[in-house]
């Protein structure tokens, strides 16, 4: 091809030489650009020439990959720190997301660490957070982390990467062990509650919900409760909805569970007559209805608008179980300022 070429740029020169001999002056001269089109493709293919208009080459999608990962757990504070990288062309974009499986390979809880963005070709570390109640880092034996451009929650997982399955300690899972499974939703018949008791503390100022919540079904099954109250019985309208606790129980396994009881207007508590308990695979975010009519309680007469705390100063104080709640401050005085320092002899008397 490099001979071809040399013989090609000879035989033009030989041209160019003799429109001068015949021409002479009168000869037309060639603009620069021209030229250089002409040039090109003279004795070239119409394919080889094609190859200069050709589209930019398609970007290259593979599989993103994860590796340095480490696990530390503090107080419901799940710290993941781990190394993402791109091997291909194309821009990564999308979720980082954490399996936590237990000793079955069932999926005890799915979550979001992370959005991230990565170029093609490069690798970064990560560190992320995720809350992760005591309960369920108890029981995780594996975990498995993955990236998608979809919903972490979503079973199969639509991944954009390959998937990690390591142990809580990030070491890799040793062979033979149980193969992790996929998310399987819990059904309302999965769970049943009893022993459901709604008190009042001893100053009158707050309330709170103990329940015991069985997982009856052949497989594990997680979800969370939800409490709603009524002006009576047969309203289809609530007037107050709180979510309540949030669980993972393997096959027969149960729970009992204590939170406090907030209303968005504590006033409510006045009009109340009937609440009723829910647990289902998201909580409030369930509607009640036929298969799942919840597990009634009846208010007690003497439960209304709880009082209000009130200090020493006879102001109101913080309410430990509400820290959003608004309380006044007052103003405070306003301060008096110095007079104006001055080191002139009449001042200081020096």
């Amino acid at each position: 091809m490099m001979r071809s070429g040399k013989r090609r740029v000879r035989a033009m020169g030989v041209l160019v030489l003799g429109c001068a001999a015949v021409w002479g002056p009168g000869c037309k001269k060639e603009d620069p650009a021209v030229t250089a089109v002409s040039s090109l493709d003279a004795g070239v293919a119409p394919a080889a020439v094609a190859v200069r208009d050709a589209a930019p080459v398609a970007e290259v999608r593979k599989p993103l990959r994860f590796s340095d990962v480490t696990f530390v757990y503090k107080d419901d504070d799940l710290k993941v720190s781990y190394t993402l990288a791109n091997p291909g062309t194309a821009q990564g974009r999308g979720e980082a997301c954490l399996w936590l499986h237990d000793d079955k390979g069932e999926v005890i809880e799915a979550l979001k660490l992370g959005v991230f963005s990565l170029k093609g070709g490069t690798s970064d570390t990560f560190q992320d957070h995720a809350t992760v109640v005591r309960t369920f880092w108890k029981q995780a034996r594996s975990v498995r982390l993955f990236t998608t451009a979809s919903d972490c929650q979503r079973s199969p997982p639509q991944a954009t990467s390959e998937l990690l399955h390591v142990l809580t300690t990030g070491q890799p899972v040793p062979a033979g062990g149980p193969t992790p499974r996929n998310v399987e939703a819990a059904k309302v018949e999965d769970f049943a509650l009893s022993n459901v008791e709604l008190r009042q503390d001893d100053a009158g100022t707050g309330y709170s919900l103990t329940y015991t919540v069985k997982n009856v079904s052949g497989r594990r099954a997680s979800g969370s409760a939800c409490l709603r109250a009524y002006i009576g019985e047969g309203c289809p309208c609530h007037l107050e909805e709180t979510p309540s606790g949030g669980f993972s129980l393997p096959a027969g396994a149960s729970e009992t569970i204590t939170d406090p009881v907030l209303f968005d207007d504590e006033k409510h508590w006045d009009d109340v007559k009937v609440l009723r308990l829910f647990a289902t695979s998201t909580g409030c975010a369930d509607a009640a209805d036929a298969r799942n009519v919840g597990f009634k309680i009846d208010k007690p007469a003497a439960f209304g608008e709880p009082r209000e705390l009130i200090d020493v100063a006879g102001e109101p104080e913080l309410d430990p179980d509400n820290p959003d709640a608004l309380v006044d401050v007052p103003d405070e005085p306003p301060v008096e300022e110095d007079e104006p320092y001055s080191d002139s002899p009449e001042e200081t008397g020096h």
